[in-house]
């Protein structure tokens, strides 16, 4: 496995994970730390993925603004990735959004990606299933692999191996990697859908 694997490690990331960890909270709560953790874990991302360019205004007056050659596009995999991207939204206001029903497109995906095409996928728990059929789409499309970020709460050592075997230069966020998480995947998703949509 080669994959790059990032552990946020922001205090705001640090306690949002707390506060999910505490089955106590009730399901409002729980909402709340996914989305601060969607915010916060994309804010980790953009630090280096962003790309600015200096515009002079007037004389001996530069600023700095986010470049409007690339595009960038929120992959949210359904059903339990939206929670995570009501706070990622507020950081990529102008984002398209694709929505993902595990293998099934539901917003369909650009015909026509570049190596000014980044993308940012975001879901609670890494699948290998879902992961893998969606970057063979992008990779068609012509989007770069460098270009293309995930973004979990937690990913099992086993699915990051799968991964690492095909995508070695996958680079993929999360606040956690878990060796029971494979086993206890549709518990957990169970879990989940009981405290979040009740």
């Amino acid at each position: 496995m080669q994959l790059q694997i990032n552990i946020a490690s922001h205090p705001l990331i640090q306690h949002w994970s707390g506060i999910l960890k505490n089955d106590n909270n009730p399901g409002t709560i729980l909402r709340t730390a996914c989305s601060e953790l969607g915010k916060w874990i994309t804010y980790e991302i953009m630090r280096e993925w962003l790309v600015t360019e200096t515009i002079e205004l007037k004389a001996n007056t530069t600023i700095s603004l986010i470049s409007s050659h690339y595009k960038y596009i929120i992959v949210i995999i359904m059903p339990y990735g939206f929670i995570l991207a009501e706070g990622a939204r507020s950081l990529l206001p102008t984002a398209n959004i694709v929505l993902v029903n595990y293998n099934d497109i539901i917003n369909n995906v650009p015909d026509q990606l570049n190596s000014f095409t980044k993308i940012l996928v975001l879901d609670l728990f890494l699948d290998e299933a879902t992961i893998t059929p969606l970057l063979n789409d992008f990779i068609k499309k012509g989007a770069v692999l460098s270009n293309i970020k995930i973004a979990c709460l937690e990913c099992g050592t086993s699915q990051l191996n799968q991964l690492g075997q095909i995508w070695s230069k996958l680079e993929i966020y999360t606040t956690k990697v878990n060796t029971n998480v494979d086993k206890e995947k549709c518990s957990r998703e169970d879990d989940f859908k009981d405290k979040f949509f009740v």
